[in-house]
């Protein structure tokens, strides 16, 4: 699966979002779960200072501190490198993106039983706009997405409707009641194509199991490579846990970000 359907080009750009059923095989997604579920049982203390960024939250279940989100891990994992790096991948995104991409970013979510959700919002509020001006996400499905565990929702059409504001907060409540989300319910190997300007959210996971999901952040060529610049700031300003000092405060994008 190299390319996409001029319906699909069409219907991402209507919407700001596409998914696609499957597009990875079930061996496919067995092997990039198995990676996730590595760093899964890992602590604070297991990682090295200047790698890996790994954040973590107290459960609503159990009271424990969870890994929650684990960023700039693909310079230090050689499989999660050759899948950003794969033209499966990159030739959705230039499609998409109508040009040459680079890779900006990585995450992985880890929403364990209990674990909070992330508050409606674009990823530009972030700051991104700093480094480019147009971005896009893939969304790679590792685990099924439910509205029980507390899958993805989109607000289809805004994208288009630039920045909603205010940086480093989420999606005002007048500029809310605009819109509708669209859970988007989905199965292992399924991918999600998403604008950085797409308002999403999701809700806490009420289920008895874990849901993951992979997202890789691309930018046109044209705008330049701002990967380590991002992680520098990313690293200052939102160390990872094992990084932070005895007086660090969360900002208010934390608990969703």
């Amino acid at each position: 699966m190299k390319d996409l359907t001029s319906e699909e080009i069409e219907e991402f750009n209507k919407n700001g979002f596409l998914v696609k059923e499957k597009f990875f095989d079930e061996d496919e997604i067995l092997e990039i779960r198995k990676w996730i579920y590595e760093y899964s049982e890992k602590k604070p203390e297991d990682w090295k200072e200047g790698q890996e960024m790994g954040y973590y939250e107290t459960s609503k279940n159990s009271g424990d501190r969870i890994l929650t989100r684990l960023e700039n891990f693909v310079d230090y994992n050689e499989n999660f490198h050759n899948l950003v790096y794969s033209k499966k991948i990159m030739n959705c995104v230039e499609i998409l993106l109508g040009e040459k991409c680079v890779f900006f970013k990585e995450k992985i979510n880890f929403k364990n039983p209990g674990g909070a959700g992330f508050k409606p919002h674009q990823d530009i509020i972030s700051r991104w706009d700093d480094y480019a001006p147009d971005f896009m996400n893939v969304l790679i499905a590792t685990d099924k997405g439910t509205i029980e565990n507390g899958c993805l929702e989109v607000a289809a059409g805004f994208h288009n409707k630039g920045f909603l504001g205010p940086y480093d907060a989420p999606i005002p409540e007048e500029r809310l009641k605009e819109m509708t989300f669209e859970p988007l319910k989905h199965f292992l190997g399924d991918v999600v194509f998403f604008n950085g300007f797409t308002p999403h959210q999701s809700k806490e996971n009420k289920s008895n199991s874990p849901r993951t999901n992979l997202y890789l952040t691309y930018n046109k060529l044209s705008d330049g490579d701002h990967r380590e610049k991002y992680f520098e700031r990313k690293r200052k300003e939102l160390p990872p846990d094992n990084e932070r000092g005895e007086n660090f405060k969360d900002s208010p994008l934390h608990e969703y970000k």
